[in-house]
């Protein structure tokens, strides 16, 4: 690639050194010359470590950078920090996307002079940072905290802080963890007047009724967020005392006012479930993760703002888990009794849980309620033996045709030998070229040899409880024998191997060699930064026993 690709053509630049593809970033900077990037406008660096994030800073405020993203290898590191003050100050930069935890976010310096448009934080943000950010960001137009938190909400940050009102702040999205009243939302929001997009998702139940509410909403938003065109929001509260189903319809009627039907256009749905949670939502629902049909979350009872309860629910989340036999229950008793319809379009990483039976048409039906064209990774989760109405080989042929983005797939067989070998003939020996990774439950040597014979088109295996003696010894003795260089490492109870392994200083390692025989010579690198793999390696293999 540094040969055939010229770097001043290259505006946008992908680097991670996640499980995938670690040591990456160290191996392209052995490559390339990070100056000669002089068009670049979009990085993104991810479990990048300290040395390596300095690196790129020391160039990368040369040039006209405008998005900049990164997650940390190693949380907390000085160097981390004084690192990403220095890149935020880039006069150019408008966004900036972190996934690191508040450690990180409290030493950073946010310059007066920064003015950075879009701030994403995917990692747990409190309170007080949330308020530093606005406060240090005065062109701030859009922000996203992924998980703000605090043990209680102080309110005497926002009235002694220096904080006042944004005037470009127009987006604001949180996912909340933690507690917040009806009256902390109000003190805060009141400091962003020009929303036009407003998101709050509480991922824990709440206990101030105010927050469902929806009288006290709509006074709210007519006299201080006149301008707010888009509201998006997910509360839960468990019943209180004798509270049941019939609350429902007390809850729901004063989101039926001309002010939310008519002026706004905003759909509000309530549902109760069995075990005596209220959710109250806006449709479509926004969530980073979404279970459905799973036993906890039956409906017993649900009324929407609108006079068609039937209507169908777009859901937007890229991680589903589905409970396979209780969603074809689902769908037969939805023909005779209709209630909730669900929708699922933007679907990346979907999580099957199977009991004791794969009923017949279940990937047909799933592909009616999901977009199986965006689907990236696919977990099948076994959690008992399992009964099949249908051949699993047909299923799978159905839905590897039309899930044709899938790149990874994880199989959990939960110590059935039954399923372990289903599986192994009806999906890991019959994957589809476009998989790039594989993570399967297995038991025998030869069905570990037969994978990797078969899948040559495999960049990623990871077997898991392999219960045969030196099971590990036998898979390194039978690559040995192969006609390509493959280095292995096994640490604790996991087994490394990849081909085309390059050593950082250009240091080549011929044919089947143990990691540890090179330590020596490296004594002073973590042996995590020694081994790196190369990206078009052809296994790389993870052993975890039992």
């Amino acid at each position: 690639m540094a040969r055939i690709i010229d770097p001043k053509n290259v505006i946008s630049l992908m680097l991670s050194d996640e499980m995938d593809t670690p040591s990456q970033i160290r191996s392209f900077l052995f490559h390339f010359r990070i100056d000669q990037f002089i068009r670049l406008r979009s990085l993104t660096l991810m479990n990048v470590e300290d040395d390596d994030l300095i690196e790129f800073q020391k160039h990368i405020i040369k040039y006209s950078l405008t998005t900049f993203s990164m997650s940390p290898r190693y949380y907390g590191i000085d160097n981390i920090r004084s690192s990403l003050s220095s890149i935020i100050s880039h006069n150019d930069l408008r966004k900036f996307q972190l996934q690191g935890n508040n450690d990180i976010l409290s030493e950073i310096q946010w310059p007066i002079s920064c003015r950075l448009e879009h701030v994403i934080i995917c990692y747990e943000c409190n309170w007080n940072k949330v308020y530093s950010i606005l406060s240090h960001l005065s062109h701030l137009q859009k922000l996203v905290l992924k998980d703000v938190y605090w043990n209680r909400f102080d309110d005497t940050i926002v009235t002694h802080s220096d904080i006042t009102q944004s005037s470009y702040l127009t987006s604001l999205l949180l996912n909340l963890t933690s507690e917040i009243t009806m009256d902390n939302v109000e003190s805060f929001l009141s400091h962003v007047p020009r929303l036009t997009h407003l998101r709050l998702i509480g991922q824990k139940p709440l206990t101030d009724p105010l927050l469902f509410d929806g009288s006290r909403w709509e006074n709210f938003i007519q006299t201080k967020l006149s301008l707010l065109n888009k509201f998006e929001f997910w509360f839960t509260r468990y019943a209180i005392n004798n509270q049941d189903y019939t609350t429902i319809e007390p809850l729901i009627v004063p989101f039926r006012t001309p002010f939310w039907l008519e002026f706004k256009h905003w759909f509000v749905k309530c549902d109760y479930e069995y075990n005596r949670k209220f959710h109250l939502y806006s449709i479509p629902i926004f969530q980073d993760k979404f279970y459905y049909t799973h036993p906890e979350t039956t409906i017993q009872h649900s009324a929407l703002n609108n006079v068609d309860n039937n209507t169908t629910i777009i859901v937007n989340t890229h991680r589903l888990s589905v409970e396979l036999s209780r969603m074809i229950d689902e769908n037969i008793r939805q023909k005779t009794n209709p209630k909730t319809n669900y929708l699922f379009r933007n679907v990346t990483e979907l999580t099957l849980m199977i009991d004791r039976k794969w009923p017949i048409g279940s990937i047909e039906h799933l592909s009616t309620i999901v977009n199986l064209s965006n689907l990236q990774a696919l977990h099948l989760n076994f959690r008992c033996e399992c009964k099949f109405a249908v051949s699993l080989d047909i299923e799978m042929n159905t839905l590897f045709k039309r899930a044709w983005n899938l790149r990874s797939i994880q199989i959990s067989c939960h110590d059935s030998q039954r399923i372990k070998l289903v599986t192994l003939n009806a999906i890991s020996l019959k994957l589809p070229r476009h998989i790039k990774r594989l993570d399967t439950d297995i038991t025998y040597v030869d069905d570990a040899k037969i994978i990797l014979e078969r899948a040559e088109h495999l960049s990623s295996v990871t077997f898991r409880h392999c219960d045969e003696y030196n099971f590990t010894d036998k898979i390194i003795e039978w690559l040995s024998l192969l006609e390509r260089d493959v280095v292995c490492e096994k640490l604790f109870n996991d087994l490394l191997l990849s081909s085309d392994f390059l050593f950082h200083d250009g240091y080549s390692v011929p044919k089947v060699k143990c990691l540890h025989e090179y330590i020596d010579k490296f004594s002073l690198i973590d042996p995590l930064q020694i081994f790196g793999l190369h990206p078009n390696a052809d296994n790389n293999i993870f052993n975890k026993s039992t």
